[in-house]
């Protein structure tokens, strides 16, 4: 069934006052009524180029409107999906735009077609509202024709991970995502800064002073009256500060008032007439504005109060309105500098009962709003462009679907400013939550309570000021505040049975892989089996991580001899869930091929939200970690072990005895294919040093080179170090004659268990020294093909 909705038609001049939301609802429910079963949603945004391929001028306000409709359409769509999931089948909203293959963060395309990569924001907020359904916003660079592109589509359509909720494929079908990075990494479109960064002095704001002009759109109140504030205090700005709230005298029985007796005095007032008393939302209205004036003169005495060479002036005006924006900055244009946009409000509702109202209330501020003071500023000196959007947009957060699409769509439009004038300081900063301000006094508790860390005040004020600073001009979009959603999860929620494919081809080629020959060929090992299995498993069941795994077995090792099979998959049953944990059996099979699939790997997984705590590990010599000649390396240029230069982590032998081995390790870690093959807790790289001690005990005492067959039991506390020493004891050694089991600890220098191994099986067999010694030859300096 195909719905094509009344703006998408319609009067592409209409404003989003105009828009007919009542009758795209209308569409919706009518369409919907008939269609039966829905298992698939798809909603399709963009259409805003002419035949000449040129951007229409009235694109912004069509854009919008888009944005608009396709909030609703998640209003409509999410009942039905979610009682389709619950048949056990996958039930998936899916979004697609044609913007840039980076989901409009690359800036290519004009900021009135960028805005519709906020419809990313709806996407993550329905997947923490309907955590059953698949969610995924997908954005394919144009330069894809419609045959790759809709091969793309129904890629990610039955794409097994549900972690990546927002994919963009540029034009060599490189998959990409939005994760945030360390603030102020170059790397990363979007950084991050930790809300509990300690508070010092500001440095100055070198890239603004006097003769700067700002407007300032809700810069009177709130969160952006802080920021505005601390500005003042480092620079010599002038702010023109625009609000919806009329300064008025105070009315004679509020005047002089504290705060905390403002709400009796104002029921005696309104009650003095002998009439009705009044209702609690008429008391609440009078308190509501009588606050919001004393809040603007605070931030007007306070900016008066800093220094600055220039006034702060305070402008009534409706930002939604263009025509009085025009109006009131028109003496100002050809001063103004800046731009800071803070205006903003919410409606807060789940998606299934959000209104065009609340969408027209959310989007106004934000969306109309930052056009409208553009629009006026048209032509004036402006350098520097600053938005407010929220962590809301960036993670989604239940209840606001609107309101993460308005800040996403800020964020693109602020990639695509930068792209189109380099020289301009333009930054969308993604807010955490606020303590205080954003975050009443009743939510405090909340957001404690679910782990989100609030970002103090004076913290988050600083970081703005920061963003004036030189270092910083080149930020397009960063996150000041904790690098987490700020919905509450519900615990963990297995996902249904599954079955994912991978494709190998050219894994045998990275440098890892390489330096894991056998004889004459790449094998993959062992910790890579695992960890293939434990990725699918952490990106199937968001927000938990595998913290154990039990009867991990090899029953048939991948060998790149050329004759292997290119495609494998993880089948997955439905994990089953007790006491905050979920445990499920999960195995890598051949994909295809005549007879039976052949079974490579296979274990049980247990995830939890966190790992348990850690013990203490087994004693173990008193010679200090990371001093003293490295021994450990001549097991592998021996030939006691094959691994290259790579993979090569044993450092120092600290013991050695038949029933009890100390090892000193160290590795640099890599990442490969993208971490497919890695955890939260397991890296296939620095993992494949612990079973390094039992393959080397095992060859002293049997005489043969030895592989891993398998581990009963392996327990992750904490992720192994990345190019930092840590001790590797075996003990609990049983001896075969050509095998043996042993347990293994891995701990930190201070003796902290970081990951446990528990009846680790390695088998020996009389031909395999020679392959080690034939695979050794093959990176040894002046050796090799």
């Amino acid at each position: 069934m195909r719905v094509s909705l009344p703006a998408s038609g319609g009067d592409w001049s209409s404003e989003l006052a105009a828009w007919d939301g009542e009758a795209v609802e209308r569409r919706l429910s009518e369409a919907l009524s008939t269609a039966g079963r829905i298992d698939l949603c798809l909603t399709i945004l963009g259409g805003s180029e002419t035949r000449d391929h040129s951007v229409r001028q009235d694109t912004w306000d069509h854009s919008v409107r888009q944005l608009a409709d396709a909030v609703l359409v998640a209003k409509h769509a999410s009942v039905p999906l979610a009682a389709a999931a619950r048949s056990d089948d996958r039930a998936a909203f899916v979004t697609v735009t044609r913007l840039d293959g980076g989901l409009g963060h690359r800036g290519g395309r004009q900021a009135a077609e960028a805005l519709l990569g906020g419809v990313g924001g709806v996407v993550k907020t329905l997947a923490h509202e309907e955590p059953s359904i698949f969610c995924r916003a997908l954005d394919i660079d144009p330069a894809l024709g419609d045959d790759d592109a809709l091969a793309v589509l129904l890629d990610e359509v039955r794409d097994a991970a549900v972690d990546t909720l927002e994919v963009g494929v540029d034009a060599a079908r490189g998959r990409w995502t939005v994760a945030p990075g360390p603030y102020g990494s170059p790397r990363a479109s979007t950084a991050t800064a930790v809300a509990g960064v300690t508070t010092g002095p500001v440095p100055p704001a070198s890239t603004v002073g006097a003769g700067d002009v700002f407007v300032v759109t809700g810069g009177a109140r709130g969160v952006t009256a802080s920021c505005v504030r601390a500005l003042g205090e480092h620079s010599q700005v002038e702010f023109l500060l625009l609000g919806r709230t009329a300064l008025t005298a105070e009315p004679d029985w509020a005047a002089g008032v504290a705060e905390g007796d403002l709400k009796r005095a104002a029921i005696a007032a309104l009650g003095a007439g002998g009439g009705k008393p009044p209702t609690p939302r008429q008391v609440d209205a009078v308190l509501r504005d009588i606050q919001a004036q004393r809040e603007i003169r605070s931030t007007l005495d306070a900016l008066a109060g800093t220094g600055s060479s220039a006034a702060a002036s305070y402008i009534q005006v409706d930002v939604g309105d263009a025509a009085a924006v025009r109006d009131a900055l028109s003496a100002h244009r050809d001063r103004i500098t800046g731009v800071v946009h803070g205006a903003g409000t919410l409606a807060d509702g789940l998606v299934r009962t959000k209104t065009p109202d609340d969408v027209r209330r959310v989007f106004t501020p934000k969306l109309a709003g930052l056009r409208n003071v553009l629009d006026a500023l048209d032509g004036a000196p402006v350098r520097h462009i600053v938005l407010f959007t929220s962590v809301a947009g960036l993670f989604g957060n239940a209840g606001q679907a609107d309101y993460a699409a308005a800040n996403e769509a800020l964020c693109r439009v602020a990639a695509s400013l930068k792209h189109e004038h380099p020289d301009r300081h333009v930054t969308a900063i993604d807010w955490g939550a606020w303590d205080g301000g954003m975050v009443a006094a009743d939510l405090r508790e909340v957001f404690r309570a679910r782990g989100v860390e609030l970002l103090a005040p004076a913290t988050g004020a600083r970081m703005f000021v920061e963003q004036f600073s030189p270092d910083h001009a080149d930020d397009v979009c960063v996150l000041v505040g904790q690098s987490k959603a700020l919905t509450d999860g519900t615990g963990p929620r297995p996902a249904r049975a599954f079955v994912a494919r991978r494709d190998l081809t050219g894994i045998e080629d990275t440098e890892v892989l390489q330096a894991h020959r056998i004889d004459a060929f790449p094998v993959l090992p062992a910790t890579f089996g695992l960890g293939w299995l434990v990725n699918v498993l952490e990106r199937a069941h968001p927000g938990l991580q595998v913290i154990e795994s039990r009867g991990f077995e090899v029953h048939k090792g991948i060998v790149f001899d050329g004759a292997q099979g290119r495609e494998y998959q993880v089948e997955v049953p439905l994990a089953e869930s007790r006491d905050g944990r979920l445990t499920v059996r999960a195995g890598v099979r051949a994909a295809g091929g005549s007879g039976l699939p052949i079974s490579h790997y296979v274990g049980t997984f247990v995830l939890a939200e966190a790992p348990p705590a850690a013990p203490t590990g087994p004693g173990r010599p008193g010679e200090a970690v990371g001093s003293g000649p490295e021994d450990g390396l001549e097991i592998y240029t021996g030939g006691t072990l094959f691994h290259g230069p790579a993979l090569q982590g044993i450092r120092r032998i600290l013991q050695r005895r038949d029933d009890r081995v100390v090892l000193e390790c160290r590795l640099a870690d890599q990442a490969v294919a993208g971490g497919a093959f890695a955890g939260a807790l397991h890296s296939p790289v620095l993992a494949d040093i612990l079973l390094h001690g039992p393959s080397v005990l095992g060859r002293w005492l049997t005489g043969l080179a030895c592989l891993p067959l398998a581990v009963g039991r392996w327990e992750y506390f904490a992720p192994l170090p990345d190019g930092d020493p840590f001790v590797v004891v075996l003990d609990e050694v049983r001896r075969a004659a050509s095998s043996i089991t042993v347990t293994v600890t891995a701990s930190g220098p201070g003796g902290r268990v970081l990951q446990r191994l528990t009846d680790v099986s390695m088998i020996g067999t009389p031909d395999m020294a020679a392959k080690f010694a034939a695979a050794v030859q093959w990176w040894l300096p002046g050796e090799g093909a």
